[in-house]
């Protein structure tokens, strides 16, 4: 399957959740490193702008990278997940596999145990999907590379084509590869 269909079931699953938490403002799937997979948000109530995914997927990864630090430090196990909690509602940052996370935008009056609920069903779809989607666009571009540079450029190519990347808690600490 390509990057492009993967990325369709992945807006697909957003569109699900949407319409099973009525509440949902808007959800946002991207990469730990703040590119935006998928996105489907609206103008939230009021006279406010719907948030941009670009700022909002950026502010997820230097969100989640504190996160996962604080969580580390504390010495509880995996990361999973973050809830922040304002005035006007709710942003949910949950982990979708090991390379992207989820992120959902809820009104004040939702049950936060039903966002967490189909947030968590929602970001292990959507994990095992952005994960597909994210290898596919890595054997494209390593295809890509390799007709066009030295040796040394087709061997990075080869290795990016099988989609290993290490778990997302070694590239967050910067640990070598085992």
């Amino acid at each position: 399957m390509s990057a492009e269909a993967e990325v369709r079931q992945v807006r697909q699953e957003l569109g699900r959740l949407r319409a099973h938490v009525p509440q949902l403002a808007g959800a946002l799937v991207a990469t730990v490193d703040g590119l935006v997979l998928a996105e489907d948000t609206a103008a939230p109530p009021g006279d406010a702008p719907p948030p941009e995914p670009e700022s909002l997927a950026a502010l997820t990864a230097a969100a989640l990278s504190v996160a996962y630090q604080m969580n580390e430090a504390a010495g509880r196990g995996t990361f999973r997940e973050l809830l922040i909690h304002g005035e006007r509602g709710y942003v949910a940052t949950y982990a979708a596999g090991a390379s992207a996370v989820l992120t959902l935008l809820a009104d004040d009056r939702l049950n936060v145990g039903r966002l967490h609920l189909e947030g968590r069903r929602c970001a292990a779809r959507v994990g095992e999907l952005a994960t597909q989607a994210l290898a596919s666009g890595e054997s494209a571009r390593g295809a890509d590379a390799r007709t066009a540079a030295d040796s040394r450029t087709a061997a990075a190519a080869a290795s990016s084509r099988t989609g290993a990347r290490p778990p997302l808690e070694r590239r967050r600490r910067n640990l070598p590869s085992s």
